[in-house]
């Protein structure tokens, strides 16, 4: 997929996970039994030809029968981590940048999975454990050929209390923001905001399993923001974090966390700066 931005190693994915509760289709999601998987899924992808190469298919996966399927940007969104550089989109250049799709095929315990990453086409062979799925793909793409293995994880819906600085262009916010997921992928961002900003705000949207997008208005002037919520800590360093970005520009803004005593990241993500993103 061809590289629209790249973020560095101290600056997380523009993605966001859940708090807790259920996944973010509202479910329980499903594994094996009646059908296809269904509900929020990350899959992580980890080529054996690229070392280091790890790539996030984020999806809202629907079950129709036997067959499991998400498609568009606001069903599957995907990253690509290399050489210390997220490539938002993926590293690789593609002929529908963006247009992303995910079917599977469930046979038993056995699924089929084909990930289209804007074009170039992986297929994956696995095995449903409950509501998680294993295995190994491959592809031989001409822009972008390669092989490895997956592990997709049903995600919970989006819910929780937060805290951090953000540093928007004109000053700083303290932000204290609770989070919650609502039926069709919709999410709720009621904040309160001191220092540049001051009052109560609400943000707006939707998530793509572990990626969330959201708008509002402070102080008469719109916002659009992404983030990313990472449980383990594996990309910000912080379990239970959220990064946040500007949806325009992309700028990395701060982050939001729940665990108490740790606003910043020390050297990899204090205050945001513009050479953190290129």
């Amino acid at each position: 997929m061809q590289k629209i931005t790249s973020v560095s190693l101290g600056v997380a994915l523009c993605f966001v996970l859940a708090c807790g509760g259920s996944n973010s289709s509202g479910s329980s999601g499903s594994g094996t039994g009646s059908g296809g998987i269904a509900g929020s899924y990350e899959f992580v992808a980890t080529s054996n030809q690229t070392l280091g190469s790890t790539t996030l298919i984020e999806a809202n996966l629907t079950a129709n029968g036997s067959n499991s399927s998400a498609s568009g940007a606001n069903q599957v969104q995907t990253a690509t981590y290399l050489n210390d550089v997220w490539y938002v989109n993926g590293a690789c250049p593609s002929s529908s940048e963006g247009q992303n799709s995910v079917s599977g095929l469930m046979s038993g315990n056995s699924i089929t999975l084909t990930f289209n990453e804007g074009g170039n086409v992986f297929t994956g062979q696995g095995t449903v454990t409950g509501t998680t799925v294993t295995g190994t793909y491959s592809g031989s793409n001409a822009n972008c050929s390669d092989a490895g293995s997956f592990t997709g994880t049903l995600v919970p819906s989006l819910s929780g209390t937060l805290s951090g600085t953000l540093f928007f262009s004109y000053g700083l916010d303290n932000v204290t923001a609770t989070l919650t997921e609502g039926s069709g992928n919709a999410l709720t961002f009621q904040t309160t905001l001191s220092g540049a900003d001051n009052g109560n705000f609400t943000f707006s949207g939707t998530a793509v399993a572990n990626v969330m997008f959201v708008s509002g208005s402070v102080g008469g002037n719109s916002f659009s923001l992404f983030g990313y919520f990472d449980k383990t800590g594996a990309y910000t360093g912080v379990p239970n974090s959220i990064a946040v970005f500007d949806y325009q520009t992309l700028d990395y803004l701060g982050l939001l966390e729940n665990q108490v005593g740790r606003k910043n990241l020390g050297n990899d993500m204090g205050r945001p700066d513009s050479a953190l993103l290129r």
